[in-house]
């Protein structure tokens, strides 16, 4: 078993200490509610005595509250009263108290210790809280209550607290050891997964119990990173493969065709289809670096685009090429507000309508359609050429990517890799669909405007 780092201990300490402190506050706030309510109701109870009395003095006079408080004290009561009547001098006229207690200087109400005798004889100390009152100019009255419940709860809370404060700090640290071991396990298998990823292996990744708890979260995110890591190392290989053949044909053409033309070759031909070539060379570079800045485009760089301005643009821009191939272009735009940049998304309906074009045979149609659903808007570009097989669909996708094996046809294989980054940095899907005959293009805007 392994023990909890320092940090972890720190955690655990905390996490006790906290739970401490919000007993202690917890219990403190129930008693002192607690004594309050007890207080008030003593005082209540000493009020309605004291106001019989003080009736019965302006009512009768002295002598009547003397026999009042002398048949009180003589009955018993479910309440412990105290009384204490006297005259001017201090000298005891009724009551069950022997003397007027020392702490009472004033009028008001108080609270006090004295000693009462029990019925075994035994005199024991109590609490009692009192009113006292000054009847005319020759008598003072004291009604009190024994209010010894305070004292015993006090005791009853001193205990209660250390026993609560005990029993939290031991169940406060235990739990602080649990959930560090867990911690420091999720903690060991993230970074032996990280080793193990950074090492070569990019299939890794870290287990999610299914709890859905923060570990589960963290687990997700860091293995949505592997896999997207995964992802652009899976595609910078194959990139680089079909850069590196794309690169080294046209290359191969040029210096096999300048030592014929150094052998007395026609020159003119020659400079010619090394024109051709360097052609496709540049164009190769330019799509490179084209998707290289549509993956490096950063949501500040978004301003509000209309998308149905840009998309009436491309079809306007590509009408005379669909008219010399001898197609039928169409399109039905409704107006759609789009948060982007406006290039790379100029650059996403013309590689579209580019591609459509491309692999459509004369007589064909090519269809782009721009609308809004209950779900977001779609751009849609369709055509009713050869299509592409379900199988290959995914894989046309990837970059510099030719479905033609011989990579006789123009291009460099990345204008619907360059449609679907542009798409992804948008926060838009790209989809291939069967046009029956032919291809769809759908790419859906869930929050578009």
């Amino acid at each position: 078993m392994r023990w909890p780092s320092t940090a972890a201990l720190r955690g655990a300490l905390w996490i006790t200490l906290i739970a401490l402190i919000a007993t202690g506050i917890a219990l403190s706030v129930q008693y002192v509610q607690t004594v309050r309510l007890l207080d008030a109701r003593a005082q209540a109870a000493v009020d309605d005595e004291t106001a019989g009395l003080i009736e019965r003095y302006q009512s009768e006079g002295p002598f009547a509250v003397a026999q009042a408080v002398s048949r009180a004290v003589g009955r018993p009561r479910v309440t412990d009263f105290i009384y204490l009547m006297t005259d001017a001098s201090g000298e005891p006229i009724a009551g069950n108290l022997a003397k007027w207690p020392g702490e009472i200087d004033r009028t008001g109400y108080r609270s006090f210790d004295t000693q009462v005798a029990t019925t075994r004889g035994l005199v024991i100390e109590r609490q009692v809280a009192a009113r006292t009152v000054l009847l005319g100019n020759d008598y003072r009255l004291l009604v009190g209550s024994l209010s010894d419940d305070r004292r015993l709860l006090h005791d009853r809370y001193i205990s209660a607290l250390a026993w609560s404060l005990m029993a939290t700090g031991v169940i406060g640290l235990l739990f602080g050891f649990w959930y560090s071991r867990r911690g420091l396990a999720f903690l060991d298998a993230a970074s032996t997964a990280g080793d193990r990823f950074r090492a070569g292996h990019l299939d890794e990744r870290l287990p999610v119990t299914g709890r859905g708890d923060e570990y589960d979260r963290l687990a997700a995110t860091l293995n949505h990173s592997f896999a997207e890591i995964e992802r652009l190392v899976d595609s910078l290989r194959t990139a680089t493969d079909a850069l590196a053949h794309d690169l080294k044909t046209p290359l191969t053409r040029i210096r096999s065709r300048l030592e014929l033309a150094a052998l007395g070759g026609d020159q003119n031909d020659a400079m010619s289809d090394m024109r051709s070539d360097l052609d496709a060379l540049l164009r190769t570079i330019d799509d490179t670096l084209r998707l290289a800045r549509a993956e490096t485009t950063m949501a500040s760089e978004f301003v509000p685009v209309d998308l149905a301005a840009i998309v009436g643009e491309a079809v306007e821009l590509f009408e005379p090429v669909a008219d010399d191939r001898g197609l039928l272009l169409n399109a039905k735009v409704s107006p759609a507000i789009v948060s982007g940049v406006r290039s790379l998304l100029g650059q996403l309906v013309t590689n579209l309508i580019d591609n459509a074009i491309k692999y459509t045979p004369p007589g064909g149609l090519v269809s782009v359609s721009l609308g809004h659903r209950r779900d977001g808007l779609w751009l849609i570009v369709s055509d009713t050429g050869l299509g592409i097989h379900p199988d290959q669909r995914e894989h046309a996708l990837s970059r510099f990517v030719r479905l033609d094996a011989s990579r006789n046809s123009e291009g460099s294989g990345l204008g619907l890799n360059i449609a679907l980054v542009a798409a992804r940095v948008h926060g838009a899907r790209l989809a291939l669909a069967d046009n029956t005959p032919g291809l769809r293009a759908e790419v859906h805007f869930p929050n578009a405007i």
